[in-house]
Parts: C-alpha cells; sequence; structure tokens
C-alpha cells in the first residue's frame, strides 16, 4: 500500500471510515491475524479499493496509537495527526494546569484529531476547537464521542486567518506536511508572527512548541513567556510549553516526568559543576537539560558533571530522584578493545548494555567490538562517553 493513500484522505472517505460499517469491519479484523496483506485483500472485498486502503492503514496507526491513548484501538487519525497529536497523560497534565488556575473556557484553534480539546473538556472546561483540516475535525469529533467527552463545541477555522474571541487559548501549531517533519518553526502554521497576534491580550494561554528546536531560538520567535515547561514521558522529551498569564506557576523555569507528575522549579542554570567520577553516575531526564535546569537540579543534590560539555552527572551517594537513571560504578577504562575486553572479562560479562553521550559510534557496533564473544553470564551497563579529548568506558550496574 502506498503510505501516502491515508495521509490525503478526503471527507468523503473520512465519513465512511467513522460509519457503523467500517467501525463493525474494523472491530471485527482487530484480533484476527497479523498478516496485513492477508486483511488488506479482506478489506478489498468488503468495500472500494480507496476506503480498503484506508481501512488498513488505519488498523496499523491503531495498534501504534495504543502507546499514546487508553483508547487508540478505537480512534481515528491519519498518520500525521497521530504523530503531532499529544498522548493522553501528557494532554490531561496539561488540561489540569488550565482547571487548577480557574479557566472556565478555552479555544483549541489547532485542535488536529482532537487530543487536547478531549483532554481540556474532561478537566471540566468549556472548549471551543477548530481546525483548518476538515478530516481532522471530522475525526476530533469522533475521537471525543469514544472518550464521551462533553462540552466541546467543533467548527471549521484557520488559525492563519481567524483570531478568535478574547479568552484562555492553547496553541499547538502544525509542525509537519504530510509526513515530513517541518524543522524551520518559521514554516509552522500559525506562523510565529501570527502565534503572536493570537497571543496577544490574552490573560491565560499555553503554547505548546517542539522540544527538538533549541529553546533560544523558540525565546527568539515567540512572545516572551511568564513561565517555560519541559515534559518528558517514559524518559523522552515530549514538549516545550510556554505558559502566560494566570497559566503560569510563578517559576522561571520548570522540568516536569511523567508519569511520575515530579517536577523541579526555578530560575534557569544550566551549567553543573565539573568533577571526577564518583561511585555513582546518572543519566539525567531530557527534561532537565531541555529546560536549562541541569545545574540547578544538580547542585540541590550534590552532583557533578564529568565534562562541561557532557550531561552525566556523577557523585558519591546514592540520589533517587524519577529525574535520573542511577548506575553504581564497577570499572572503567578507556575506550580501547583490548583493555575494554580485559575489564569486562574481569567482571565475567555475557550481555552488555550500552549508554552512550558524546561518542558518535552506534551502540550495537560498540558492543560487537568491546564484546565479540561471551565472558561470562553478568548483564552490565557501559556508559561511552568523552572527558575532554578522552573516550572512556564505566562499566556499571544499575540501581537495586
Amino acid at each position: 500500500m502506498d503510505r501516502t493513500t491515508f495521509m490525503r484522505l478526503d471527507l468523503k472517505t473520512a465519513k465512511i471510515l467513522t460509519s457503523d460499517e467500517a467501525r463493525d469491519t474494523l472491530l471485527m479484523f482487530r484480533h484476527i491475524g497479523e498478516d496485513p496483506l492477508a486483511i488488506q485483500e479482506s478489506f478489498k472485498g468488503l468495500f472500494p479499493k480507496k476506503v480498503a486502503e484506508a481501512l488498513g492503514e488505519l488498523r496499523a496507526l491503531r495498534r501504534r496509537a495504543t502507546y499514546k491513548f487508553s483508547q487508540g484501538l478505537d480512534m481515528y487519525f491519519t498518520r500525521p495527526l497521530l504523530e503531532q497529536a499529544s498522548s493522553e497523560s501528557v494532554a490531561a497534565y496539561r488540561a489540569r494546569r488550565f482547571a487548577d488556575a480557574g479557566v472556565k473556557i478555552v479555544h483549541d484553534p489547532c485542535c488536529g484529531m482532537g487530543s487536547d480539546a478531549i483532554a481540556l473538556a474532561r478537566a471540566g472546561l468549556k472548549v471551543y476547537a477548530s481546525d483548518k483540516d476538515e478530516v481532522a475535525l471530522h475525526f476530533a469529533e469522533t475521537n471525543a464521542a469514544v472518550y464521551r467527552a462533553e462540552g466541546i463545541q467543533w467548527s471549521v477555522a484557520d488559525a492563519s486567518e481567524v483570531i478568535p474571541p478574547k479568552g484562555a487559548i492553547f496553541l499547538d501549531p502544525a509542525r509537519r506536511r504530510g509526513s515530513r517533519r517541518i524543522m524551520d518553526p518559521n514554516d509552522w502554521s500559525p506562523t510565529p508572527e501570527h502565534i503572536g497576534k493570537l497571543l496577544e491580550g490574552r490573560g491565560a494561554a499555553c503554547l505548546k512548541l517542539s522540544p527538538a528546536t533549541d529553546l533560544e531560538v523558540l525565546l527568539e520567535l515567540f512572545p516572551q513567556p511568564d513561565e517555560i515547561e519541559v515534559i518528558s514521558l517514559k524518559g523522552e522529551a515530549k514538549e516545550t510549553l510556554f505558559w502566560y498569564g494566570k497559566l503560569a506557576s510563578g517559576v522561571e523555569r520548570r522540568a516536569t516526568c511523567l508519569p511520575d507528575e515530579e517536577s523541579f522549579a526555578g530560575p534557569e542554570h544550566a551549567q553543573a559543576p565539573t568533577g571526577e567520577i564518583g561511585a555513582h553516575i546518572y543519566d539525567p531526564d531530557p527534561a532537565l537539560i531541555r529546560a536549562g535546569l541541569l545545574g540547578a537540579f544538580a547542585e540541590e543534590h550534590g552532583l557533578r558533571t564529568i565534562d562541561p560539555e557532557i550531561a552525566y552527572l556523577t557523585g558519591d551517594q546514592v540520589v533517587d530522584s524519577p529525574f535520573l537513571s542511577g548506575l553504581k560504578v564497577l570499572g572503567q577504562e578507556s575506550l580501547d578493545p583490548r583493555k575494554m575486553r580485559k575489564l569486562l572479562r574481569e567482571f565475567k560479562v555475557g550481555t552488555l548494555r550500552i549508554r552512550k553521550r558524546g561518542i558518535a559510534e552506534r551502540p550495537g557496533a560498540l558492543e560487537q567490538r568491546f564484546l565479540p564473544k561471551s565472558f561470562g553470564d553478568r548483564t552490565l551497563t557501559l556508559v561511552a562517553t568523552r572527558i575532554g579529548d578522552r573516550h572512556v568506558g564505566f562499566l556499571a550496574e544499575p540501581h537495586a
């Protein structure tokens, strides 16, 4: 099947996909077989070719969607809509910030497949949701019904042309064109210039941005926020949020890791002190790094970096925090195959897990180079990194 077929979905086909007949067909084939070609042939025997291909694509996307949504197997989306949509837990966390700030009504003019509008409605807010893409809006309404989310008013509108009435607003500009991710914020839709107009004069606003874009670039393009928050989910940075007005909590920067719902907040302080490797090495959550709070967190917990340009932290004490993945250091050696194999042999390593920063070589290549054969039955972690001009490896085991 052409991977672009579903992304070019028209409204007529989208409505067929949400019909009772298509729903029942998808339900019937939900747990039947794993051969997508055989399933596709079955769909073609029941529906016209275009609809059958869209059903096959949707079935595959729904399986992927279960990583984001509890009701993913019953929801509707195209590939780009699913990829940009906020995960259910992230959207719910953000919606609670709106509710806790006393917001009652919110505009969501770039609603996409509806994940954020649904979360806001389930948090008790009245939501005015719109999108310029009629297919996205149709799927958003259908997804809201799946979650039994009430209190959402839907409309077709282009956020680049229409400014919603005054009131709280949530903005998630489109960062994809088809299946391609748009890296330049100036090409997002709406553009930074129009987003400035959408935010103007509002007492409460939230702007969702890509964590992959340098924070300094975002600060140059968008109105200065009252609070910056970076959210990670299960150790992966998911979004950078600019909070405005009464939605800000009174801190300059915040890092939040989900599902723990732990936050670390304060003024920007990115650079941690540098020192020798200690008894423990820590891989910090990316939210801390992206939010510019690594230095503040390190100093509060008595930790240091092993190199000013490498984000690994180290210390002589055990620090228990959802922001840290901790390892006890067993030994260290330069990343020389002969020396590293000697160390692995000494500790009877049979399986090697690789973590790396500042090293270009792929983890699989490192494992093959250092552990060409088993030296025992222990499973240990090799932290491959750089200290100054030296490439070094720390052999370690996770904290109990």
